[in-house]
């Protein structure tokens, strides 16, 4: 008989931890912008990378390309090369980097492009500039740029390692 009388509250206690959890799994992960002139080259590799390594490391992060003069579509060598890598951009559009995307950002990265002036003091920006260049030498430019992305993701870790 007295657990007949409980019975409703832990059915109550059940459903509302149920729902937390499931409104825990749906919250958006923090999100990271990447910016080059282009948004389809350096950003667009450290967008891959980060994006499959946070995932695998259980980092609640994911990233975007931006551009701040974007081509109409990914470059051949870029293509391939991420291709060759696991990766498919065929359905990739580069996109304009605007100040919406610094409000929703947690952290901003920029490859050699001046943006100071639309991230303001907004949110968290960092500049990696002068990395080797991707489409003279994409192994090289993608290797410098993962080793980067790497160290950034150990950080939003808390530092733990891989």
């Amino acid at each position: 008989m007295r657990l007949l009388s409980i019975l409703p509250a832990l059915c109550s206690l059940v459903v509302a931890l149920g729902t937390q959890a499931r409104a825990q799994d749906s919250a958006e992960p923090a999100r990271v912008v990447f910016v080059c002139e282009h948004g389809s080259v350096k950003s667009l590799v450290a967008m891959e990378y980060f994006n499959r390594s946070a995932k695998a490391r259980g980092v609640p992060y994911r990233a975007v390309a931006r551009g701040t003069a974007p081509e109409p579509t990914v470059p051949k060598a870029v293509r391939d090369g991420l291709r060759s890598d696991g990766f498919d951009v065929s359905a990739f559009e580069p996109r304009k980097f605007e100040g919406s995307d610094v409000d929703r950002a947690s952290l901003i990265v920029s490859f050699d492009q001046d943006i100071a002036s639309i991230v303001g003091a907004q949110t968290r920006y960092l500049k990696w500039d002068d990395l080797l260049r991707v489409l003279t030498d994409y192994a090289r430019g993608k290797d410098e740029i993962v080793r980067h992305v790497e160290a950034l993701i150990d950080e939003l870790a808390g530092g733990t390692s891989r």
